[in-house]
């Protein structure tokens, strides 16, 4: 039975996910609204325990992390599947990239031999669209989204490897959520992938490495994406 941080777990993926790891694991749910997260917990079982947070704000993220740690020694999995549409590009940074980035390093000392799994977009999108910094809209806010979320898989494995823990980003295909007029549309309410990148020993031993919804491997464009671009590009947003 292993320990499972899921971000955003009361909705879309995220709850996908837990749904398919609660019955044989310990999980912790994060989420904003602490009504749906009660739902949910209530409905997953004895297993589930829910932290109520706004991770995009420093206060909150501290609050939520020292909660957890009351509730977990160790962390043999930690899923980052929050995340919002912004309207505008702080909102981008701060929800889409830092909550993830702060929470993972203010977990640093519970993840040993874990494992990190960042949900991101579609594949072929992310090696097509480019890396840049500009959010005048909401297709490039969509971009940066994307891309600077897989970019931080690359930084974060490098951070975390001598704790022997991976990094890797998927895609968990199209699922029905609250995040965007479309999805809420969508008939698919399963990640299958999700419980097989959290437990399966098949990939123990990957990092920085981007999966499809099947759990295939996805090879990500080179001139894009590498440890020294991520490094680069995320210099001016993780001070």
């Amino acid at each position: 039975m292993k320990n499972i941080v899921i971000t955003g777990g009361s909705s879309g993926v995220g709850l996908a996910i837990a749904k398919d790891l609660a019955q044989e694991n310990n999980i912790i749910i994060i989420g904003r609204n602490k009504n749906k997260a009660t739902i949910v917990r209530n409905n997953l079982g004895s297993h589930v325990k829910t932290v109520i947070g706004d991770l995009s704000k420093q206060s909150e993220r501290e609050l939520v992390i020292a909660q957890i740690k009351t509730i977990f020694p160790h962390i043999d999995v930690l899923i980052h599947s929050a995340g919002i549409m912004p309207r505008t590009a702080s909102e981008n940074i701060n929800s889409n990239l830092l909550s993830h980035y702060y929470l993972t390093l203010g977990l640093r000392d519970v993840l040993s031999n874990s494992r990190i799994l960042i949900v991101t977009g579609n594949p072929r999108v992310i090696n097509l669209v480019p890396v840049c910094d500009i959010q005048n809209n909401t297709l490039a806010r969509a971009a940066w989204l994307v891309t600077h979320k897989t970019l931080l898989m690359f930084v974060l494995a490098d951070q975390l490897k001598d704790q022997l823990t991976t990094v890797n980003s998927f895609f968990p295909g199209d699922v029905r959520s609250e995040l965007m007029d479309y999805t809420k549309t969508l008939t698919n309410t399963a990640v299958p992938v999700g419980k097989y990148l959290a437990i399966s020993p098949d990939i123990k031993h990957l990092s920085g490495v981007f999966f499809d919804k099947n759990g295939t491997i996805v090879p990500l464009n080179a001139k894009k994406f590498s440890f020294e671009i991520a490094q680069k590009t995320l210099q001016q947003y993780l001070r």
